[in-house]
């Protein structure tokens, strides 16, 4: 399971963005998102949610607590785990998720 600190680094990163940028853009001071970064100290909830939203990712992404980024992921994850699922309920899920790539994938 990643930190904070590890997933902070990481969506920095896959969205190229510098330290900087990113404080500036939350208006965080350089030694308290050092700290973040560092994995000697964890935001605040409020600040965890403002990460989350700055990222597009849920705030259980940025703790470290759950693998998927977004409501978007789960959502297919739900569906692909119901895929295998043969009752009217799995084939209407089968149906949906189809619709579903069709329309936004």
């Amino acid at each position: 399971m990643e930190s904070f600190s590890e997933r902070l680094i990481h969506l920095r990163h896959s969205n190229n963005l510098t330290r900087k940028q990113v404080r500036e853009s939350l208006d965080i001071n350089e030694s308290t998102y050092s700290r973040w970064e560092n994995g000697t100290r964890t935001p605040d909830n409020e600040t965890i949610v403002r990460f989350a939203n700055f990222f597009k990712v849920t705030p259980m992404y940025m703790l470290g607590i759950s693998h998927l980024r977004n409501g978007e992921e789960y959502l297919l994850d739900v569906l692909e785990n119901i895929e295998s699922d043969d009752t009217a309920e799995g084939l209407k899920a089968k149906a949906g998720l189809a619709e579903y790539r069709k329309n936004y994938i």
